[in-house]
Formats: structure tokens, C-alpha cells, sequence
């Protein structure tokens, strides 16, 4: 296989994984890298920790370590990701994004969203929610918005990608009744996309870093607006679910995933929580 189709095949991992595993940690109004994140609370927080790694044909690829402290009204999350393996060797990278916000009953408020890209690039995006709108600065900027554009309500209206995945995780505690239920709107600074889920029964699952019962879900993603013409999905892709196994984890009051497949065609990436630690603090 050709190099540069290879190279094409471990973005497309990494995209699911993104889309799959939104989960990123806002810190203060300008987070620097290796910092950790405390909600300004004083009240009790619990503290998880999550390590994964992805494989494309049983060959690990990235690596991603995410980390989040909340409380009952606050949340902090933060993710590093980056290319290992095979993957350093064909496209070799590394983010860290952060997220911070408020809960309530009817769902998540972000605050503050930072992505920093450590490529040659460097790109930074920074959004910072008021109360009617979102603020977003993109260093050095995107050369495009997308057609059409997400409009100003959709990006106020919508997760972040670190948001989103918190939404996913925290639904049959709280949001709703049943975990994998509903649909998550997202806004990544460019993309505004739905994740329209679909719980698929269950299945006991034996890996390294966990072993036990899951309720597996299928994720749907569901471009809207602020895509140009080439991310647009194909048939093929718009139709194949991201599978993803959550886990609950009822000290914490979140159903974690703890694996995530995505197939379509010969080409399938797995994805594996390898350790996960759950404390209150």
C-alpha cells in the first residue's frame, strides 16, 4: 500500500477519534500546555483520568490522555493527542485542547474552549462564550468558514468538541433517562455537525483497562453547516456509525467510553481505553 493512502487512513482514525472522544480541558482564560485544570468550586469533584490508544489493521497509531475534574454545576476537561507507532512514521502530530463550563439540568454551558495545534503551523483557537454569543480567535486564521458558514446561533447554540463528549458521557445520569439517547450539536470553530446517537444493546467487554458490561451506542455524524465542498463526508461514510462502548462508572455519574470502532470498506480503526481511574477529591 502507498504511503500516501496510508497517510490518509490514519487521519480519517484520527478524525473518528476526535469526533468520538471530544474530550479536552479548558484551564484559566489562557491555558498553557501541561497545566491541570481545578473547577472554581468548593464543593465536592471528582477526578477522572483516561488513557487510550487507536490501532489501524492492529497497528497502534495515536495515543490520547484525557483528564477532567466536575462538580455538581462545573466542569474542566483536558486532552492530549498525538501520533505513536506507525502513526508517528506517517503523519506525525500533536493537540491539546481544554474546556471549561457550567452544568445545570438542561445541559452544559461552556465558558471557555482552547486547541493548540503543535505542528508546523502552531494554530491556536481560542472561543470564549458570553451570553449571547461566542467569541473565537483562530492564529494564523483558517482560509475558510465553509459553505455555508455556521451561522451565530448555531455556534453559540452548540458543545464544543470537549463538551460534547461530556454530554454523551453524563446522558442517563443526567440529561436523560437512558444513556446513548438524543443528539449532541457541536461546533468546532469551523464545523457546526450533529452526533445523533442510537443505543444498539450490549455487550460484555474483556480488554486491557476494563472488563465488564457496556451499552453499546451508535454515533452518527451529521454535517450542517461550515463545511467547504472535500470534508464533506461521502455516502459511504455518513452511513457507517461510529460504535462506541459505554461503560458506567456510577461514582462518577458518567458512562465512559471504553472502546470505539469505525468501519467502512477494508479500512477499520479501533480505539481502547487502556486505563481508567475514577477518585473523589
Amino acid at each position: 500500500m502507498k504511503k500516501k493512502t496510508l497517510k490518509k487512513l490514519l487521519a480519517t482514525t484520527v478524525t473518528a477519534g476526535l469526533i468520538s472522544l471530544p474530550i479536552a480541558l479548558p484551564i484559566s482564560s489562557y491555558a498553557q500546555q501541561g497545566e491541570s485544570v481545578t473547577p472554581n468550586t468548593a464543593t465536592k469533584t471528582v477526578a477522572l483520568d483516561v488513557k487510550l490508544k487507536g490501532y489501524v489493521f492492529g497497528l497502534r497509531v495515536m495515543k490520547a490522555n484525557i483528564s477532567g475534574q466536575f462538580t455538581q454545576d462545573t466542569y474542566a476537561l483536558r486532552a492530549d493527542l498525538f501520533t505513536s507507532g506507525l502513526g508517528a512514521f506517517l503523519k506525525k502530530f500533536q493537540i491539546w485542547s481544554t474546556t471549561t463550563g457550567q452544568i445545570n439540568e438542561s445541559g452544559l454551558r461552556p465558558v471557555q474552549h482552547i486547541q493548540q495545534n503543535m505542528d508546523k503551523k502552531n494554530r491556536r483557537v481560542e472561543m470564549s462564550y458570553g451570553e449571547t454569543a461566542v467569541d473565537i480567535s483562530i492564529v494564523p486564521p483558517l482560509g475558510s468558514q465553509g459553505k455555508p458558514p455556521a451561522t451565530l446561533k448555531q455556534r453559540f447554540e452548540s458543545d464544543d468538541t470537549l463538551s460534547a463528549l461530556l454530554n454523551m458521557m453524563m446522558r442517563g445520569y443526567r440529561f436523560a433517562d437512558e444513556p446513548c439517547t438524543g443528539t449532541v450539536p457541536v461546533f468546532d470553530s469551523k464545523q457546526h455537525y450533529l452526533l445523533r446517537m442510537e443505543r444498539d444493546g450490549s455487550r460484555r467487554i474483556k480488554q486491557k483497562g476494563y472488563k465488564g458490561d457496556t451499552v453499546k451506542c451508535k454515533v452518527y455524524y451529521v454535517p450542517v453547516s461550515g463545511f467547504d465542498p472535500e470534508d464533506l463526508p461521502s455516502a459511504e461514510e455518513a452511513a457507517a456509525p461510529i460504535i462506541i462502548y459505554l461503560a458506567p462508572f456510577d461514582e462518577a455519574g458518567l458512562y465512559v467510553p471504553v472502546r470505539m470502532t469505525y468501519k467502512i470498506s477494508f479500512f477499520k480503526a479501533v480505539i481502547k481505553a487502556r486505563e481508567i481511574t475514577v477518585r473523589q477529591q
